[in-house]
């Protein structure tokens, strides 16, 4: 027998919800101040000190997350720490300020990706979802366009398009992503202009053909395969959950095909 939630408790999970968000994108400028060259001119500890706050404020956002979001979170740091390793260390697809993955690196992916999850769940972004889904990808393909023509980011705008294809075929979680691009676009900025870490003139440091930016515009579309693995290690470990996904996108995929039926024989 469910409760009825009282307007305290509520008003409490809105107030979470949205200072969450807002603070993680505050979190991310004062992480990369942290760590960046002009404060390592003057204090010798500040990628230590952005470790120590990354880590602080994962630990509180996780403790206040629900319990879906926690699970998400902590697989979130396993994959983003094999990720870095593979794709920095290993590929060499950019390079932090020290040649290291920072500690605060793996946690923040999951930060992130907490932030999105609390952004799209608002009820101004979900009374408005379309409009403002059509409004953040124009955004999003209007930053990519001008990175291209400005910083020769071929490499940005391949990944974008790559982003765009995916989206179209996954209506399901097309916002979580089209807001994960704009998030993580905001982040990079703040990241590469700090010069926490740089992203090579070509794509990989190897590729002549491929000009890339600093960053490339949309190097989002990495994240599809971080949230996806994050989602698969959930589903994993809660199987109930996952058979009901399963039913929901059968019942979804029922509905779509009478309603192409039905349009076919009019």
């Amino acid at each position: 027998m469910s409760h009825p939630v009282s307007p305290a408790a509520s008003s409490a999970v809105a107030f979470r919800r949205t200072s969450t968000w807002i603070s993680v994108l505050f979190l991310m400028v004062v992480v990369c101040w942290l760590d960046s060259t002009a404060v390592a001119t003057r204090f010798a500890y500040g990628q230590w000190a952005a470790n120590a706050l990354m880590v602080a404020y994962f630990v509180f956002m996780y403790r206040a997350a629900p319990q879906r979001l926690r699970a998400l979170m902590k697989y979130g740091v396993f994959i983003a720490a094999a990720g870095e390793a593979l794709f920095s260390l290993a590929f060499g697809m950019y390079e932090y300020r020290l040649a290291n993955v920072p500690l605060y690196v793996p946690p923040g992916h999951s930060i992130l990706y907490g932030a999105v999850y609390y952004f799209v769940r608002e009820p101004f972004v979900l009374r408005h979802r379309r409009p403002l889904m059509a409004a953040m990808m124009l955004v999003s393909v209007g930053y990519a366009a001008y990175w291209l023509v400005a910083h020769d980011d071929l490499y940005g705008a391949v990944c974008t398009a790559l982003f765009a294809l995916l989206i179209v075929r996954d209506a399901e979680s097309r916002l979580f992503f089209v807001a994960m691009f704009l998030f993580v676009g905001f982040l990079e900025q703040v990241g590469t202009r700090f010069e926490c870490w740089y992203w090579f003139k070509i794509a990989f440091d190897k590729f002549d053909f491929m000009p890339s930016g600093n960053p490339p515009s949309g190097i989002s579309v990495f994240y599809f395969a971080f949230d996806v693995l994050c989602l698969r290690a959930y589903l994993r470990r809660r199987k109930d959950v996952k058979a009901r996904y399963v039913r929901i996108k059968e019942q979804r995929e029922g509905r779509d095909a009478a309603s192409g039926e039905l349009a076919a024989a009019q």
